[in-house]
């Protein structure tokens, strides 16, 4: 499972089928605010990222889903034996009502919409990965880690002192989408109208069943769990 294979898959297929020549390049071990200035000054042409007010007041921004809605589905990091704290949550209410706080990183989106949601939370600046011991640990004020689908299938065998919660999904309306380079305006425009066609033939769809079939499969059965709707934070 893999972004850039599944990024470079959809612009290839959207591009040649209009005739145009394609070259896609993988930079890698770059961190993500150097990958953005480069974006910025042109020398990359299109990034898939999280949305954000400043990357949309810096780059180009393709609106469309380009996950086809996966990003926006937490599934939660737990720790070991308390599967059970979670079985009879129906609703946001019932979620609220245990009392439970969620550890992320304060630039993270899900930060903002916790709040938003009225769902106790516990901010990490900087580096926010020593989030998954605080929750194994259980004793250091943080009760669960949302993380996303795409990112919990890659994730959960990789922390086997957690358990993946089994039940719940909590979805909220976003999606990464794609930014051009302002440097690449014309590419802008093609990418525009070709990532429209793109979503509403349903290619994004099957090339995210293609690439991120993990997802749909044990553990993580996505289409199998409680849909819990967060409500997102207004910009």
């Amino acid at each position: 499972m893999n972004d850039f294979d599944y990024l470079s898959d959809l612009l290839t297929q959207v591009l040649e089928t209009e005739g145009y020549d394609v070259e896609i390049v993988k930079v890698s071990d770059i961190p993500t605010t150097r990958l953005e200035r480069m974006l910025e000054e042109g020398e990359l042409s299109a990034m898939m990222l999280g949305e954000t007010p400043s990357r949309s007041r810096r780059f180009l921004s393709v609106r469309v889903a380009m996950t086809d809605n996966l990003m926006n589905r937490r599934i939660l990091f737990i720790p070991e034996g308390q599967q059970h704290v979670y079985d009879k949550v129906k609703t946001l209410e019932d979620f609220r009502s245990l009392g439970l706080r969620a550890g992320m990183g304060t630039s993270w989106l899900d930060y903002q919409i916790w709040l938003a949601n009225d769902l106790p939370v516990l901010g990490i600046p900087g580096e926010w990965r020593r989030l998954y011991d605080m929750v194994a640990i259980g004793n250091r004020g943080v009760d669960y880690l949302p993380r996303g689908a795409l990112e919990m299938a890659n994730e959960w065998r990789q922390h086997p002192n957690l358990d993946m919660e089994q039940n719940l999904v909590l979805v909220y309306n976003a999606d990464h989408v794609l930014y051009v380079s302002p440097e690449h305006v014309e590419l802008y425009r093609i990418l525009n109208r070709l990532m429209q066609k793109a979503s509403h033939s349903g290619l994004i769809r099957i090339l995210v069943e293609k690439h991120y079939a993990a997802v749909f499969e044990p553990p993580v059965n996505l289409e199998k769990r409680r849909v819990i709707p967060l409500r997102r934070v207004v910009n």
